[in-house]
């Protein structure tokens, strides 16, 4: 018996059962790449967010409903990070290849290779995470990136830009807070996240002429994290001055 009262195998099941949840993202996972190639790029990111919203409540699920001894065969972390690289990163590189988000020749698939090595990287490094909630490298985020420039209706060379700089950061140590699990400035990261995914939600309706208005508020998620960011190597870069004085 548990602390819970309840036999040891009905836990397993529950937890059996939460990681089936998590696992379900893969088949959301494979409905926005079907998307993809069908060339609904607004039912893509549709599915897209789908997967964010699974990706966003069975951690904080699991952490809250089974207790320490509730164990399967099954790690929940490592099924993480597997849908993640189908979500985050496999479909993201179909959607921008084939909604001509780079240019359909060497260079682009230049951009597409640097952005699914980096990434490969990244989901494989082992200090992903400081102890405060905080990615270490941008954490491979392509399912926020591309549907954001693909709303923003910028030119190739400008996405391709961008894909190329936030891959390269993939490999750094600045770092990138979690919406949830970061512990400093959390209402500021949800503010965020809501307003991007509302934004973004407007622009998929309102495709293909999204408004100016829509596509400026689409761009104040990213530049609240871009503020964070920024503050976030500010106060690391003191905290080393004042360790070495």
């Amino acid at each position: 018996m548990s602390r819970f009262g309840r036999p040891r195998e009905v836990q397993r099941d529950f937890s059996l059962a939460l990681h089936a949840f998590t696992a379900s993202g893969a088949l959301v996972g494979m409905a926005a790449l079907v998307a993809v190639l069908d060339g609904s790029a607004r039912l893509a990111i549709i599915w897209l967010l789908v997967a964010q919203l699974i990706d966003g409540i069975d951690g904080p699920l699991a952490r809250r409903l089974l207790p320490d001894e509730a164990t399967t065969r099954f790690d929940g972390y490592v099924l993480d990070l597997v849908i993640d690289f189908v979500t985050c990163v496999l479909v993201p590189a179909a959607f921008m290849w084939q909604f001509g988000l780079v240019p359909h020749d060497r260079y682009g698939m230049l951009v597409v290779a640097v952005m699914l090595l980096s990434s490969a990287l990244w989901f494989s490094r082992t200090d992903q995470m400081s102890d405060d909630g905080w990615f270490r490298g941008f954490p491979s985020a392509w399912n926020m990136v591309i549907p954001t420039l693909w709303i923003l209706g910028g030119s190739r060379w400008s996405s391709s830009l961008v894909i190329v700089v936030l891959s390269v950061l993939t490999l750094t140590d600045f770092e990138f807070a979690h919406p949830v699990r970061a512990t400093t400035w959390r209402l500021w990261h949800l503010a965020s996240m809501t307003v991007w995914i509302w934004s973004v939600v407007a622009g998929v309706a309102m495709s293909p002429d999204v408004p100016v208005g829509v596509q400026v508020a689409v761009l104040v998620g990213p530049v609240m994290v871009a503020i964070s960011v920024v503050w976030r190597a500010v106060n690391s870069a003191t905290d080393e001055k004042f360790a070495e004085q």
